[in-house]
């Protein structure tokens, strides 16, 4: 019996969400990374040079996130009702991290209780990016499916991989902001991001070997096939060493 090929819609708004999510990590992925970095420094200079290196542009870049969950919906209704049971719990997370992240970043000024809005922008940053690297490593761990509905519990995304992978895309974002700082800032601020881009990007290779060699085991464990039959799939992270 043949497979059933897919249809052209469907490659369309495959295309369009694979898109959606490449764009996202890119835009809002240097935002979230300056914010992650906002908490490894108290010097109240440093933090108010990267509020305004982000001010302009941080705002919008959510709006992917819109896209992406919009467009799984429509196009694919059957696999955002199993994704979404089974993620509810790190939606909510990134969710709330994007809110307080947002008020934080509005309310630091002429509030008061500055300190405690720094701390929210830190903590909403961090959590967003975790949440959303841990989601990635439970796909790639597998989702537990019954009758197309998922049948698992509601931590059951909350595993080693998962876990790995959550802290490479904080330690990826983070190396994202420290670039756009370089880029966008001068004097002190400069030096400074400049000083973090070799140590983040080594974790990040550190932290993603680690992950790729425990979702080649979990995968060969539940398979039976190193490879799955793909062995070409290789080239995505020779690309990723290729590009740090």
């Amino acid at each position: 019996m043949s497979a059933i090929e897919p249809s052209g819609l469907a490659l369309f708004w495959a295309g369009v969400i694979a898109l959606s999510i490449l764009v996202y990590v890119i835009l809002d992925g240097f935002d979230l990374g300056v914010g992650i970095l906002f908490g490894t420094t108290r010097d109240p200079a440093l933090r108010d040079e990267m509020i305004a290196a982000i001010s302009p542009f941080w705002d919008g870049n959510e709006t992917w996130l819109v896209i992406i969950g919009a467009s799984l919906f429509a196009a694919f209704p059957t696999v955002y009702a199993v994704f979404l049971p089974a993620f509810y719990i790190p939606v909510l997370l990134l969710l709330f991290g994007l809110i307080f992240r947002g008020v934080a970043f509005e309310f630091r000024y002429g509030v008061g209780g500055r300190a405690l809005w720094d701390r929210g922008f830190f903590l909403g940053s961090t959590f967003a990016a975790f949440v959303q690297g841990a989601a990635v490593g439970a796909m790639i761990r597998g989702i537990p499916v019954v009758n197309n509905q998922y049948a698992g519990g509601p931590f059951g995304w909350l595993r080693p991989l998962p876990v790995l992978t959550g802290i490479g895309l904080v330690l990826g974002y983070a190396l994202l902001g420290a670039g756009w700082l370089t880029m966008k800032s001068d004097g002190a601020l400069r030096d400074w991001a400049w000083r973090r881009i070799s140590w983040l990007a080594g974790a990040v290779l550190v932290i993603l070997g680690i992950a790729i060699i425990a979702a080649f085991i979990a995968r060969a464990r539940m398979t039976g096939n190193l490879f799955l039959d793909r062995p070409w799939g290789l080239i995505f992270p020779i690309i990723g060493l290729l590009a740090m």
